[in-house]
């Protein structure tokens, strides 16, 4: 049986709630946007410890085209 291949594109969703201070809803925003960016750009980081519950993947498999 021949073998073939597949694209599987997943998309992790990360939900959690977070209190933060700050005078409007905008800068408390990019507040915690800056943080969280800052702490992905850490290679050894690990993302699960920043949310209470694991994940929830989507995932789709979709046949690659071979023509040539």
């Amino acid at each position: 049986m021949k073998r073939k291949n597949y694209k599987v594109r997943v998309k992790l969703i990360f939900e959690t709630a977070m209190n933060h201070e700050q005078t409007s809803m905008e800068k408390a925003k990019a507040d915690v946007d800056r943080v969280l960016t800052n702490y992905l750009k850490g290679k050894k980081m690990n993302v699960l410890n920043l949310f209470n519950e694991p994940p929830h993947i989507i995932y789709k498999v979709e046949k690659i085209n071979e023509e040539l």
